[in-house]
C-alpha cells in the first residue's frame, strides 16, 4: 500500500511540474543527468529502503517487540499516527543535521547538494551511505519504541512524498503553510550554496525554528544552487559521485560548513 501511495504521488508531482504556470523556473522533464538521478531513485530510495526496513523489522521482532509496544497500542489510532509522523520527522532532521555537522558525512551529503536544479527527481540524488543513514535512524527508533511496521511504512512513504514536494520545481508561494510546514520556497534556500546551513527541515519547520536556523525571506531567490565552494566543479555522474567522498577526504579533508562557521547552529 505504501509503495502505491508513493508511486501515485510521484506521478502527480511529475504532472504538476509540467504545468508552466506552476513552475518556479522553466525545465524539461528529461533534463541533464535525468538518468543519473533516476538510478538514485531506483537503488537508494526504493530498493535500499525496502531491504533495510524489512531487515530492521525482523531484528526488532526477534528481540521480542518494541520497548513501549503496549503504551503505543493503547493510543488512539489518530494520535499514534500523528506521534509517529512527528518522531519520524525528528529522526529525519537529526540525520540531516549529522550529514551537515560531521565532516566525513558532509562529504557524503555533498552528492545531494550537487544538484544544479531542483525538481521531483532531484530529491533522490544521494550517496548510498546517506540513503542508508536516512532509511535507518527514524524507522529503527519507531520500531524499537513499538510502533507497528505498517504505521512505520506509511509514515516513511508520507515523509518521502513531503521530501519530493519540497524539492519540486514549484513556483507559487505558500507562506500560509510555512508557520508549520516546509515548502519548496523554504527548502530551495537550503540548496542555495550561500545558505546551505539553513532550513534543514523537509516536513515540519519546528526543528529549524527551535534551532534558529529557519530562513524565510530570501534576498536572492535565483541564487546558484550547488555544493558550497564547488558549484561548478563537483562531479555530476553517478560513478564519480560514488567515490567522490573518499577521493576528497584524501585530497583535502575539509570541514563541514557547520563546523567551519562559528555562527552555525
Amino acid at each position: 500500500m505504501e509503495l502505491w501511495i508513493f508511486a501515485a504521488s510521484l506521478v502527480t508531482m511529475v504532472g504538476l511540474e509540467r504545468l508552466a504556470r506552476l513552475r518556479f523556473e522553466p525545465a524539461r522533464l528529461v533534463r541533464p543527468f535525468f538518468w543519473t538521478d533516476l538510478l538514485y531513485l531506483a537503488t537508494g530510495a526504493v530498493a535500499l529502503s525496502l531491504a533495510m526496513q524489512d531487515g530492521v523489522a525482523r531484528l526488532v521482532a526477534s528481540a521480542g517487540g518494541g520497548v513501549l509496544e503496549a503504551a503505543v497500542a493503547a493510543l488512539p489510532t489518530v494520535a499514534s499516527f500523528a506521534l509517529a509522523l512527528v518522531l519520524f520527522d525528528l529522526g529525519a532532521y537529526a540525520s540531516h543535521w549529522l550529514l551537515h555537522r560531521v565532516p566525513s558525512l558532509w562529504r557524503v551529503h555533498q552528492v545531494h547538494h550537487s544538484s544544479r536544479r531542483l525538481d521531483w527527481l532531484a530529491t533522490f540524488r544521494g550517496h548510498v551511505v546517506e540513503h542508508a543513514l536516512r532509511h535507518t535512524l527514524s524507522p529503527v527508533v519507531l520500531l524499537v519504541l513499538g510502533f507497528p511496521l505498517a504505521t512505520v511504512g506509511l509514515v516513511a512513504a508520507l515523509h518521502g512524498i513531503s521530501a519530493m514536494w519540497v524539492h519540486s520545481n514549484f513556483g507559487p508561494r505558500l507562506r500560509w503553510l510555512e508557520p508549520l510546514f516546509a515548502t519548496p520556497r523554504l527548502h530551495r534556500l537550503h540548496h542555495v550554496a550561500a545558505s546551505s546551513e539553513k532550513n534543514l527541515g523537509t516536513f515540519l519547520t519546528l526543528w529549524d525554528r527551535l534551532r534558529g536556523t529557519l530562513l524565510t525571506d530570501p534576498a536572492a531567490p535565483l541564487a546558484p544552487l550547488g555544493v558550497p565552494g564547488e558549484i561548478e566543479a563537483y562531479p555530476q555522474t553517478w560513478g564519480a559521485q560514488l567515490v567522490a567522498p573518499w577521493r576528497r577526504a584524501t585530497a583535502s579533508p575539509e570541514r563541514s560548513p557547520a563546523t567551519a562557521s562559528p555562527s552555525a547552529g
